[in-house]
This record gives structure tokens, sequence and C-alpha cells, in this order.
């Protein structure tokens, strides 16, 4: 048998008015029902919340929800994290409409353990409480809990309600232990204010522990917040363990910005985006199919939000236009407003209008990139190795690589989109990379990129390459920018530089400084071009470090396209600015003399320069300043210190 659980919640579940909140009270002693208005009407309106001792010294949180249609967002909100779940069915009654939808609900997200109370079984005879028991019996054979115990209890005689209790601990028993993770997060289903103390908000932690002190952020918003204190089961304590009912005391901060629906978290742990890749999976009970680019109510955490479905095809094809009853299909979820969100966190699906559960599913991608009609396939079979059990995390990484190949991620973009079950996920992506399925970049911070990208590239840049030699002869080839923006989609600049020998080697081209070629491609203008290049150059050069504007330095010349470049790349002229040329031997003379200067007097002042140089404010800065970006010189409060010396300056 597994480690116990350190922390355990179970949440009550069922129709309307059959006695869920009494028999919470019968089995802990505690009202769940606060508010005036619950008590006068006598049905549950919000979350109401107790705690049932254990006998080896833990204690059970239990979380009483609402049975009313009207509040099932608020029944998801605390069945979420539910470990055990508690079903309340009235022997009077019998299954009833909202019973079927909590059982639906509860099997949507996943909850492992359930069990089902037969409550007021005072109340009828024998042969009735027989047939209520068949009738729960037969819901339950088309669900994932087929041999849940069903016991017949009154919470007001206490009847049953001892071996409710048994059979409940027994529940709890068999619960596997869970890795608490290094991420905290928690849900939030109440905020509100206290005299004295401020904003208290209370939630079940998901993953991690908290300690008092600790700094979070809201999610969404990211907004940042301190706990001052905290308190489990009425108790104030340290820290909090993960799948704990906790109320925490907020420094500084007003309910309004930490709303129900909103998560707590550790700093820049989790997604938040308006976009979530997801599994889906359609009840066989939803009258109709879902229809793609409908728009569901989205149900996770404690929030609800507007969702439009885009769906994906899973065998290569067009995306369906709809999803039938009971099938399972991939998509992406376009949110109305952003939300924190984790992988592998379930969440239901409502109608509309009306109002109604028609399915839910898994996330499986917290952040992903926009779905385009093209990419639809593609995206769908890297989802399918997301969302499989048999996917290794190794598997997975790759798949997220895969998923935007022009981008490297690094550790806490892999971590955000991963679920926080995994496991290492550094080591995943080094393992991914020992099997030649990833690239490491070698960035601060570190981080990977898909090994097949750079294949995908060698094409795509001969053929560029190969035009623009054709086009613009005179220059040495594209420029590096040029090249990876010619890619589609253009990928990162990180990536691309750290890839770009290589695809160079496998693509038969070469670097040339800032640019990429053919290596048999040699720019020469003609004859009567060459004249007109040359004339530039002594035009330029009569002007010294001080030459005229490039304009009056054409006038009257049938310039060739790209000629100025020609003579950059060639180093005749450099560019100081886009209007500032000089020629190769006046720009070194002058830079000559202020190294000199540098070297002697230690410092280059603006009136020394001036005085060196004769320029006018109009090229002195810009001179002084392209120095610098040559990093021949950096700037200190008393002007210009000699940092690097060109090997030219040196030369005899």
């Amino acid at each position: 048998m597994s480690a116990p659980r350190d922390s355990i919640i179970i949440g009550t579940a069922g129709h309307i008015d059959h006695g869920k909140t009494t028999l919470v009270r019968a089995l802990t002693g505690v009202d769940c029902d606060r508010l005036d208005e619950e008590k006068r009407r006598g049905i549950t309106i919000v979350l109401g919340f107790a705690s049932l001792p254990l006998p080896d010294g833990r204690v059970a949180g239990i979380v009483d929800v609402p049975g009313h249609e009207k509040f099932v967002r608020t029944m998801v909100a605390g069945a979420g994290g539910v470990d055990v779940a508690l079903v309340v069915v009235s022997a009077e009654e019998g299954v009833m409409p909202q019973t079927r939808e909590h059982l639906e609900i509860l099997k949507l997200l996943g909850v492992p353990e359930l069990v089902v109370a037969l409550t007021r079984s005072d109340c009828v005879e024998e042969d009735l409480l027989g047939l209520a028991e068949l009738d729960v019996r037969e819901v339950l054979e088309s669900t994932p809990w087929p041999e849940a115990p069903v016991l017949p209890v009154s919470g007001l005689t206490g009847v049953g309600v001892d071996a409710l209790r048994t059979v409940l601990i027994e529940a709890v028993e068999r619960l596997e232990a869970r890795e608490a993770g290094d991420v905290f997060r928690m849900p939030v289903d109440r905020s509100f204010s206290i005299r004295g103390f401020g904003t208290v908000v209370t939630g079940t932690t998901r993953d991690g522990e908290l300690r008092g002190g600790t700094t979070l952020e809201v999610l969404p918003g990211r907004r940042a917040v301190r706990i001052r204190g905290l308190e489990v089961h009425g108790e104030s304590r340290k820290q909090a363990a993960q799948g704990t009912r906790v109320a925490l005391n907020l420094q500084g901060t007003d309910p309004s910005a930490v709303p129900p629906g909103c998560w707590l978290a550790t700093p820049g742990a989790l997604a938040c985006g308006d976009r979530l890749d997801v599994a889906l999976q359609l009840l066989e009970t939803f009258p109709r199919p879902l229809e793609n680019n409908s728009v569901v109510r989205f149900l996770c955490g404690t929030a609800e939000v507007l969702a439009t479905v885009r769906l994906m095809d899973v065998d290569g094809g067009p995306a369906p236009e709809q999803v039938e009853p009971g099938s399972v299909a991939l998509a992406q979820l376009a949110l109305a407003e952003s939300l924190g969100a984790v992988a592998g966190d379930r969440f239901v699906l409502r109608s509309e209008s009306p109002m109604a559960t028609l399915g839910g599913g898994t996330i499986l991608d917290p952040e992903p990139p926009l779905l385009r009609r093209r990419e639809r396939a593609r995206a769908a079979e890297l989802l399918a190795v997301l969302g499989s059990p048999e996917s290794s995390p190794v598997d997975r990484v790759v798949a997220l690589l895969r998923r935007q190949p022009a981008q490297a991620l690094d550790l806490a973009a892999l971590q955000r989109r991963l679920p926080p079950s995994m496991g290492s996920i550094q080591a995943a992506a080094e393992s991914a990379v020992d099997a030649g399925h990833a690239v490491t970049l070698a960035t601060s911070p570190a981080s990977w990129a898909w090994a097949g990208v750079a294949s995908t590239w060698i094409l795509a840049l001969q053929g560029y390459v190969d035009r623009h030699h054709l086009e613009r002869p005179l220059l040495a080839g594209p420029s590096l920018a040029e090249a990876r923006q010619s890619l589609t989609p253009p990928p990162q600049e990180r990536l691309f530089d750290a890839l770009v020998q290589s695809v160079c080697l496998e693509a038969g081209l070469v670097q040339r400084g800032h640019r990429l070629a053919r290596p048999d491609h040699q720019p020469e203008p003609s004859d009567e071009a060459r004249l007109v290049l040359d004339e530039v150059v002594q035009r330029l050069a009569r002007g010294g470090a001080h030459p005229p504007p490039l304009q009056d330095a054409l006038e009257g010349l049938r310039m060739p396209p790209d000629g100025i470049s020609w003579l950059i790349d060639r180093g005749e002229i450099v560019r100081v600015t886009d209007d500032y040329l000089v020629e190769r031997e006046a720009y070194r003379a002058l830079v000559r003399k202020l190294v000199a200067h540098m070297q002697t007097r230690g410092v280059l002042s603006p009136g020394d320069f001036k005085s060196i140089s004769g320029l006018t404010r109009r090229h002195a800065i810009p001179f002084l300043e392209f120095l610098d970006r040559q990093k021949i010189t950096s700037r200190t409060p008393e002007g210009r210190a000699l940092r690097d010396l060109p090997s030219w300056v040196v030369e005899p």
C-alpha cells in the first residue's frame, strides 16, 4: 500500500435538498450554511467548509457544495482538488437531474474515490430503500466507480453516520501519495475583509507547500502579494501542505484585487493567457454535437469564462465541423479573458444557453501559439503526444520544442507548459539533447530548441541567397538579419545565431562577416561602374574626416545599385551614419591621432577631440558614438578612454 497523503479533501455532491449540509453537520458537528439566506431558504448557495479528524491524527477537509443547477459553477469550484467525493442521494427521491450532472462533473474532474450516502433512509420503507439503492447502482455502472460503497444514513437521527465515517476513512486510506512539487498554487474561492486583519482569501492548495511571509503573485495580472499569516482548519499555522483547505491573510491588499476565480502561485511559475490547447471529452448524454467555433462556458479551478472552441483534426485532414456526443477531440480554446492555467489540470465545459454540462477535458498546453489553419494537423499530432499517458518526459519536452520550432525555450518556459507532476524537466531536456532530439543554446539562462529545426531552413536559405545574388550582385549576400526574416516563421535571433553556422555547412553557404553567400559568389562591378565608384571615393577623400553629405558626393553620377554598400563591404569607405561616410584612409588617420592622444594623456576630453579632429558638432558626436560602437573607445565622466586597439592602428 502506498504512503498516506498528508492532506485530504472530501467534497459533497448531489441534487438540491437531498441533505448534504445536514449530513456534513452529523459527520463533523459543523453547520456549513453560514449565510442568513442559506438558513432562511434551507439551501446551500456558497461553498461551506468543515473538518473531519481521522484516526491517525490527520484531518480531512470537507467542502460542502450547492446542489441547485444555478450554482454549478460553485459546485465545480468546490469539486476541483477533491480526493474523495461524497455523493448524497435522498432515499425518498432517488437519483435526480443534478445527481447525474454532478456525477458527470466528478468524472470529468478525475476524482479518484467516491462514496454514496442514501440520506433520509429512516423516512422510507425497506423495499423503497432497496429500490433507491438499485437506482444508484444503475447510474454508477457507467461511471469510473461502479463498485462505490452505497450506505443508508440519516443526518437527523445519526443512523448509519458512524458506518459512513468508517467507509470514508477507508477511501482516504486507498489514496495514493503525491509529490508536493516546488511550485505552490491555489485557486481562490472566497475573498473578504476582516476588521483588524485586512484581506483574507480561502482555497484548496493544489501543489507545493506554503509558508507564512511568502510572496506570491495573483493570476491574472501577476500582482505581487505577501502572506501575513495562514490558518488550516481554523488553527494558525506556519506552513500548509498540498491538498489543504487554507485561509490566507494578505498584507496590504484589497479583496477586489484577489477575487474568487483567480490563482495565487509562486511568482512566474504558472502560464497566464487567453489560449489553451486541450483534449476534449463530450458527454454521451449531451443532446447535440459540439460545433466548431462554438462559444461555451469554461470552468477550471474556481474560474468561469466564455471560450470559443477551435477544433483540430487528429488524422491530418481538415478540422472537423463538429464533435459528436461521447466523442473525444483536440482543440484550442480562445478564452474571453486571461486565466492562470496548468498542464494536466481538468476542466468542465457548459453550454452558453441554456446552461448544461456538455463535457470537459484536460489542459495539454497552457501557453500555446496561436492556432493557424495550416498548422492544425501538425499541432494535433504533437498535442496527442502531450496528452498520452504513454509519453515519457523526454517525449513531452520534444513535442513542446517542435510545437514552436522557431523558438528556444528556457527552463522556466518549459516548467510553465508541462505538468508539475512530471518530475525534473531539466533532466528531461538534457536527455533529449543526449538522444539528438534537441540542442542546447548557451544563452543566459540556458535554453533548448528542436534539433530538427535547422534542417527546415536549408532549402529556404539556399533559395533566398541565390535570388539575392541575382537581384543584387554587388552585395556579398543578404545580411544575417535579412536571411532570418526570410524564413517562415522567422526564428528567434538567438536561435538563428546559434545554428546558422551548422546550417551553412549543410546548405553549401558561407558566412562573410554579417552576410551569407555562395562560396563562388564574387561581387564585382563592371568597368564603367567601377569608374563611378572610384570617383565617389575620391570626392569623399578630398573632404577628409568631414566629407560632403552623401547626396553631394553622388551629384552628377550614375551610381550603380548597391554601389555604396559594395564600397562599405570592401572597406573603402566607413559608414559612420547614413549620411556621414568617410574615406578609409582619412578615417584611419584621424583614429590614429586620437589613439596616440589617449595613450599619452589617458583620456580624450571633448575639447581635445575638437582640437585634434577639427570636426563640427554635426560630425563630432556621431563620430565619437561610432568609435564607442566599434569598441575602440568607452565613455567616462571625463571623456573617452581607449578600450581596444584595432589591428590597423599598429600596422606600419
